[in-house]
């Protein structure tokens, strides 16, 4: 029997390749409702918090997952993740955080533990949830921002994942595990030759969850 599965996303670049790859991993399994709000993103992008009208917004959404018969949500913005954390007690449906396998591989993988991202606003709650799971206080996590690459998604995707890659490249040496914060930075791992195996992303992994739908 097929399931229904909304996808909230926050930005453009996610709502075909997330699908895309769900067709793929599970074929003819699920029926997907994308749902996209960029205007989540920009408000804490643009505040630097997450604020209460945030939170409400993304009830909402979830509150619509609930109502249109969907056996689960699946959010695609790690920004989101504490919204998220709240939503989950109000709600009786699974509700998925795409970056959650993510945090959990890069705790088990090593101790010295790299975040790359190229929105400011996803740093933080990435690295709040991998230091949530961290195994012990041995394991520490560094934060980098990539600037001016973000808005290279839709103008220049092989530049976006150059310029992400290089810095990769830059850091193979140094770290244990490099975490890249945002699924629409995965496809940059295609420029790496050596230390593929340090990089943890949420794409594939994340979707593996869908497994317990």
């Amino acid at each position: 029997m097929r399931k229904k599965l909304t996808i909230l996303h926050t930005t453009l670049a996610t709502t075909t390749t997330i699908p895309a790859m769900i067709r793929e991993l599970y074929p003819d399994e699920f029926d997907i409702v994308n749902v996209l709000d960029d205007s989540l993103l920009n408000d804490i992008k643009y505040s630097g918090r997450m604020s209460a009208s945030v939170i409400e917004r993304f009830i909402q959404y979830a509150c619509i997952a609930k109502n249109n018969g969907s056996d689960a949500l699946l959010l695609a913005c790690s920004s989101l993740g504490k919204a998220a954390d709240i939503a989950r007690e109000l709600l009786d449906i699974p509700l998925y955080k795409i970056d959650e396998p993510m945090a959990d591989q890069a705790v088990n993988s090593g101790n010295n533990i790299l975040v790359l991202g190229t929105v400011k606003s996803t740093l933080e709650p990435t690295s709040d949830l991998i230091r949530s799971k961290r195994k012990s206080q041995e394991q520490s996590i560094t934060c980098i921002l990539i600037p001016d690459v973000f808005e290279l998604y839709e103008i220049d995707r092989e530049q976006h994942d150059q310029r992400i890659a290089e810095v990769i490249q830059k850091h193979l040496n140094t770290y244990d595990v490099i975490v890249l914060a945002q699924a629409s930075m995965a496809n940059a791992i295609q420029y790496i030759t050596q230390g593929r195996e340090k990089i943890v992303t949420s794409l594939p992994l994340g979707l593996q969850q869908l497994k317990e739908i």
